[in-house]
This record gives C-alpha cells, sequence and structure tokens, in this order.
C-alpha cells in the first residue's frame, strides 16, 4: 500500500482506482462520524446551502451545516458534533453543507472508494484500509477557503501512522509531512485545534467547545463510506 496525502483539496487529480479519504477536522467529517454514530440513517453532503435545502425537504432530512461557523437561517443544527446526539439523529436521514469539507467530497466523487475521517474515527478507517488491501489510498485535507489546513494536515498524518502500523503502508513525502506534524502535536491535539487558523474562526464565533470533540482520538469509532447513492453511512 502507498499512501499519498493532499495537503489541500485543490491538490487532487485524477481519484481513478484510489481510495480516498476526505479529512475535515473542524468540523464537517467530525461531524458525519459523530452523526452515524449516533444512529442516523446516513449522511449526504451537499454543495451549496439552496442545495441541501432542497434535498432536505425532498427527503424529509435533518438540515444541517454551517457558513462562516454559523448555521444558516432554518437549519436545524450547525456543525457542532456535540448536537448530534442519538435522541436527534436515530434513524433520521442528514443532509450536510459546509465551507469546505462537502466541496472536498465532491471534488473526489469517482474514487475507488471513498470515506470520510478525522482524528475521532483514525483507527477504525486505517483498519478498514488495510483489510481490504488497497494498493494507493490518498488522504485529502479540506482545508480552509483554500488554504492549508493544519489540523487537517494532523489528522492525515495520524491516519498515516495507522495505516503504517496496520498494513505496512508506505508514505509519500506529504505522508511523511503529515506524520510529522502529528508527532508533533499528539500530546496536544487541542492545543493545535485553537491555535490553527479553523479553531481561531471558531474562537470567535463563540464554538471553541467544539474543538474538544474535534481533538478525541478514536472517540467515535465508526467508518464512514459514501455509497453509491451518494449518502455516507456506516458500511456492512
Amino acid at each position: 500500500m502507498i499512501v499519498d496525502v493532499a495537503l489541500q483539496q485543490e491538490l487532487v487529480g485524477d481519484v481513478a482506482g484510489t481510495a480516498v479519504v476526505v479529512i475535515d477536522v473542524v468540523r464537517a467529517t467530525s461531524v458525519i462520524g459523530a452523526a452515524l454514530a449516533a444512529g442516523a440513517e446516513g449522511v449526504r453532503p451537499v454543495g451549496s446551502v439552496d442545495e441541501a435545502r432542497e434535498v432536505a425537504a425532498a427527503e424529509d432530512a435533518l438540515l444541517v451545516g454551517e457558513r462562516g461557523g454559523l448555521a444558516p437561517e432554518g437549519f436545524d443544527l450547525g456543525n457542532s458534533p456535540g448536537d448530534f446526539t442519538e435522541r436527534v439523529c436515530s434513524g433520521r436521514r442528514v443532509v450536510l453543507t459546509t465551507t469546505n469539507g462537502t466541496r472536498a467530497v465532491e471534488r473526489c466523487v469517482g474514487a475507488e472508494r471513498l470515506l470520510a475521517a478525522s482524528l475521532t474515527n483514525a483507527e477504525v478507517t486505517a483498519r478498514s484500509l488495510a483489510d481490504a488491501g488497497h494498493a494507493r489510498v490518498l488522504l485529502v485535507c479540506a482545508g480552509s477557503g483554500g488554504l492549508l489546513a493544519i489540523d487537517d494536515v494532523a489528522a492525515a498524518g495520524c491516519l498515516m501512522g495507522n495505516l503504517a502500523l496496520q498494513a505496512g503502508a508506505e508514505p509519500s513525502d506529504g505522508a511523511r509531512t503529515a506524520a510529522a506534524v502529528f508527532d508533533a502535536w499528539k500530546h496536544d491535539l487541542h492545543g493545535l485545534l485553537r491555535r490553527s487558523v479553523s479553531g481561531r474562526k471558531l474562537t470567535e464565533v463563540g464554538l471553541a467547545t467544539d474543538l474538544i470533540a474535534c481533538a478525541r482520538v478514536d472517540a467515535v469509532p465508526v467508518v464512514a463510506e459514501l455509497q453509491a447513492d451518494g449518502v455516507f453511512r456506516v458500511p456492512a
């Protein structure tokens, strides 16, 4: 297994024949994991606010997401992982739109396999990839507004470490860079998130507590895989 890392989603090219993992620690892929762990039927990522409203109405789904860190008008929930409880999510379809994460998912459609991961489900995601025996894995950092996001890079490094242990994965230079970032901060991931651009933006809008949930490594041990119908679910 060869593992590469796209340090920004804009660096993603042809993904055919590749297993791809999209990473948006703060907060889209953390929310996808949280919703599925809370019993959501599935999470459909969409690009725009207007499309999210239309799809959620058509599917009688929970309408969730953010622009500028906050829930757009009329949304059921924002993009805070802690809000996705069993009481809210169990048995429900979730329609999610975010500034960076759902756009990164759209960019990677067409991959051999497409997963969503974060710090919170890194080990179980790596195990799923290792068990499947993929020849090539691409970890895609969603980034922030077209710029590198160090929180996503650290999560890619966490995944790389797990893949090295579980599958003897061979890292590209990008994967080595991500692993070095994770190793430097693995004992203070919450501190890293607080210092990151994404974390500072959340703090400015009063959502700094979300960073605690996003920094909990392997706290939400569910695999999130995009199915043929465009919905993330826990694979059977």
